[in-house]
């Protein structure tokens, strides 16, 4: 019995994020090797921002600072 497939051998170039910018301090976070936050919302109808999507990246140290204002801990 024959084989009926053809086959090729093709590369298959791929994006990868290597690097994070925290958009509270700055500061240059390695995705691999740092934890981070990554915050994604899109506002809805009754908000001032209609449709408006927003994202935030924070490295762990402003992530500390922030929830460490609330009043209700994390």
């Amino acid at each position: 019995v024959g084989d009926m497939q053809k086959k090729e051998e093709r590369l298959i170039k791929t994006e990868v994020v290597t690097e994070i910018i925290c958009d509270c301090c700055k500061k240059s976070i390695d995705p691999d090797k740092n934890d981070f936050v990554h915050i994604e919302k899109e506002w809805g109808y009754f908000s001032h921002k209609d449709g408006e999507k927003q994202e935030v990246d924070l490295c762990e140290s402003c992530w500390d600072k922030i929830t460490g204002t609330f009043k209700i801990s994390v």
